[in-house]
């Protein structure tokens, strides 16, 4: 019984030669004990002694390696690559002596976000989520500005028809006139007076009654009327009226969506100009939806209605026409956006109006081309819209001279701060040079 303890231990107690063994290092050297029968348990057989003697060979043998490379890899080096194993010693040490470089995710670090450019670390997820959102909101808007204007839809109906119908009234009228229109004001004259003679006081309201009476007569013969063959159409036609005049009474928010949109990817002293940009925008836009109906649809539409003759007659069909206004209208809003646009691009410091001097000529052939996409195919309304568009370019120059970063004057007004910023660094780095020289004996 004794010799058989006494081989099994034989092992264990066995001290390395020629080499100097640490602690740590070694696994026989620590707290735990050979796995073996006590003599309360009883005797052990001799395959037990065979494993006990097979294990304290191999963790010896384990230790004999751990020994070689901490001998052939320098301090330093294993200092630094040297990553403890989750629920392990790192090779017989604590948790606390074992020294890893990895670093570790620290939280604070991730709150450090700049505060410019935040857009920036969307991802393509979040920008399509973004848009998403604010399409919604420009989308319910525009269903509350639709329901607010539709009690005035037919108001708006007969706004929209007037310029044709005053077309009608003045071709018929030099053309083939019903009644002249020096009858109707010597009539009104007249019967005027006929009136005032017989106790009438009302002399103010004769000049309404008088329009009134030539454009029924007008209606008489078939002169200023519009045709639909569709049973829903003219129901529909007040549902696209009531739809784009709750667009244009709530394009300041909508603009205010896109440019919020845009927001994430600017800096933050270039966010300020959002909600004016938003403002302004809705202005430009209207404006310009202003601009196409009282400026070119007078003269537009007397072009267009002056083909007809006693062969053919224009009778326009109300689908056709309301599509036609309206297409006109958001192109002449889009087209007077398009200082805002300049704008922006000045501030951003991609365009200066040395630049868009250079390049006017391609601006004028871009006008007419964005005016042969947007208005009807014809030379005369293209005109009525590259005119307005070229003198909105010569406004966007100046708007870029202006506001515009690129610019000769806030170029050297930049390069004079920084000069002025870097002199006085130099002031006073060679100041602390002085002052470490005199330190220094």
């Amino acid at each position: 019984m004794s010799s058989d303890k006494e081989d099994v231990k034989g092992p264990e107690e066995e001290p390395v030669s020629g080499k100097t063994v640490e602690p740590e290092e070694d696994p026989s050297l620590t707290d735990e004990e050979p796995v073996s029968a006590g003599p309360e348990e009883g005797e052990g057989t001799d395959t037990d002694q065979a494993q006990n003697e097979s294990v304290s060979e191999s963790e010896e043998a384990a230790g004999s390696d751990e020994e070689a490379d901490a001998a052939a890899t320098p301090p330093d080096v294993y200092a630094a690559t040297a990553v403890p194993a989750e629920g392990g010693d790192g090779g017989g040490g604590s948790d606390d002596d074992t020294v890893s470089d990895v670093p570790d995710d620290d939280p604070e670090d991730e709150d450090d976000e700049p505060e410019d450019g935040d857009g920036a670390q969307m991802s393509l997820l979040d920008h399509l989520g973004e848009l998403r959102s604010r399409l919604t909101r420009a989308a319910l808007a525009v269903c509350v500005g639709m329901v607010a204007c539709y009690s005035f839809a037919a108001q708006m109906f007969d706004i929209l028809m007037q310029p044709m119908v005053d077309v009608f009234q003045k071709q018929a009228a030099a053309t083939a006139p019903l009644l002249t229109p020096e009858f109707y004001q010597q009539f009104g004259v007249v019967f005027e007076k006929m009136l005032s003679a017989n106790g009438f006081n009302h002399p103010e309201q004769m000049q309404i009654f008088m329009a009134a009476l030539q454009k029924a007569l007008m209606a008489v013969a078939r002169e200023g009327h519009f045709q639909y063959t569709y049973p829903a159409e003219a129901f529909f036609a007040h549902i696209k009226i009531s739809i784009v005049a709750g667009l244009f009474l709530v394009s300041p928010y909508v603009f205010a969506q896109i440019w919020g949109f845009i927001a994430p990817g600017l800096y933050s002293h270039e966010r300020k100009w959002m909600i004016p940009m938003a403002l302004f925008s809705g202005m430009f836009f209207t404006g310009g939806a202003l601009f196409g109906y009282f400026q070119v649809f007078p003269y537009a539409f007397d072009f267009f209605a002056g083909f007809s003759n006693e062969g053919i007659q224009f009778v326009p069909k109300l689908n056709e026409y309301l599509s036609f206004c309206l297409k006109l209208l958001f192109a002449f809003g889009l087209v007077f956006e398009l200082p805002l646009f300049i704008f922006f691009l000045a501030r951003l410091g991609m365009v200066s109006s040395t630049g868009l001097r250079q390049k006017r000529k391609y601006a004028i052939l871009f006008a007419f081309v964005i005016s042969a996409i947007l208005t009807p195919p014809d030379p005369f309304t293209q005109c009525l819209m590259a005119g307005p568009l070229i003198v909105l370019y010569e406004v966007g120059i100046w708007v870029a001279y202006f506001f515009g970063k690129r610019e000769k004057r806030h170029l050297k007004k930049e390069a004079e701060a920084e000069a002025k910023a870097q002199a006085e660094l130099d002031a006073v780095a060679k100041e602390g040079g002085k002052e470490d020289g005199e330190e220094t004996p």
